[in-house]
């Protein structure tokens, strides 16, 4: 089975940056700051470690680090402002979406996103968003080169960049509105790669490549048809969600908790993954997450408990909030509810999910040595 990093740096073998973290006081950055390299070093340990020991932090070239977890979203409507003013934070990483007929990728939004700071994960979707109505495209249609000039252009801006740039194609493959409806999983696949081996071409030794699928449980089946191979994937990522009174999920009557959610995907790549191909070592990003309202201790618990859930899941390594409002009565942003808005704050000043400034520096000079 072969596994590690997709991409082949100039450097010989993976490149892993190491910082000494030791306790000098103080507190959390004030998220209204400056970008992260002209702030301080947060001063508790990402791990939680006791201020005054040291520990060893590290980040590889795919931008796994490993003393805590990256901490981003998804904002509704590009709010990104008013998502972090809701959080009291800055996002370590913001997810962004585009289309695969799109050649300005990254776009001015993006590239003003990494300039403040933050780190980037892209969804291009297999859908024409230069037209009304986003259509959908067919995998055949990208495996016969209709898209290739496109990819080029969006391959040559991201490698351009000179800084860890996250991609995805096509998420959520496995889910029933898209699994079998542009193209079979062997041609998503295979789309897969084309696009990947595409921006290899073009040098975009930068992209890191996020393979993103429901992970319900209930389309665990399907994930081994749908994966592109370990050397075309660098992590691996699922929602974690709750949506109990959802309208669009009239059969959800429970309450999945955040480790409910995430647990079953989980298990299934660490157990069953080898099996089908799939290296359980690769980090592992909750693409999404959030809970409808199920009541305002319950609400604010859900959140609140995510920082200790995973403490106990050691390959995840990245977590974003969806905050968006899919229907009138499944809202999952979190300006819209008093306690999630508290409780997702208050989740996001665990030192687990604080990494300190510095490890993003060294995360950006292992794409620039």
């Amino acid at each position: 089975m072969d596994s590690g990093p997709v991409r082949v740096m100039a450097s010989a073998g993976a490149l892993l940056l190491t910082l000494t973290l030791t306790g000098a006081g103080g507190d959390v950055p004030d998220p209204t700051g400056p970008p992260w390299p002209s702030r301080g070093l947060f001063t508790t340990h990402a791990s939680g470690t006791p201020v005054g020991t040291e520990r060893r932090c590290t980040v590889s070239e795919i931008l796994e680090p490993s003393c805590g977890v990256w901490w981003g979203g998804s904002p509704h409507e590009n709010r990104l402002e008013e998502l972090e003013h809701n959080a009291g934070r800055r996002m370590d990483i913001v997810y962004t979406w585009r289309g695969i007929d799109q050649a300005k990728i990254p776009g001015d939004r993006e590239r003003r996103i990494l300039a403040e700071g933050r780190f980037v994960h892209t969804n291009i979707e297999a859908r024409r968003f230069t037209r009304p109505g986003h259509p959908a495209v067919s995998y055949r249609a990208i495996l016969r080169g209709e898209f290739d000039s496109v990819l080029r252009d969006q391959a040559r801006g991201v490698a351009e960049l000179e800084a860890p740039y996250f991609l995805t194609f096509d998420h959520e493959a496995d889910a029933n509105k898209r699994y079998n409806k542009r193209g079979t999983p062997q041609e998503f696949t295979r789309a897969w790669r084309h696009i990947v081996d595409i921006y290899r071409d073009e040098g975009a030794d930068n992209a890191i490549w996020v393979w993103n699928v429901t992970g319900w449980e209930g389309n665990l089946g399907r994930l081994p048809g749908l994966w592109p191979g370990n050397d075309h994937v660098d992590w691996i990522s699922w929602e974690a969600y709750n949506m109990t009174g959802c309208d669009l999920m009239p059969n959800w009557k429970h309450v999945d908790s955040f480790e409910d959610a995430l647990r079953p995907a989980y298990e299934w790549i660490q157990n069953e993954g080898p099996r089908h191909g799939i290296d359980p070592t690769k980090p592992v990003m909750i693409g999404e997450m959030g809970t409808t309202d199920i009541g305002p201790r319950e609400t604010m618990r859900w959140y609140t408990d995510v920082p200790r859930v995973l403490r106990e899941y050691e390959r995840i390594r990245a977590v974003k909030v969806w905050d968006s409002k899919v229907s009138s009565g499944c809202d999952f942003r979190i300006g819209a509810n008093r306690y999630a808005r508290q409780g997702f704050e208050a989740a996001g000043r665990d030192p687990y999910v604080n990494l300190p400034d510095r490890v993003r520096r060294l995360a950006e000079h292992a794409h620039r040595d």
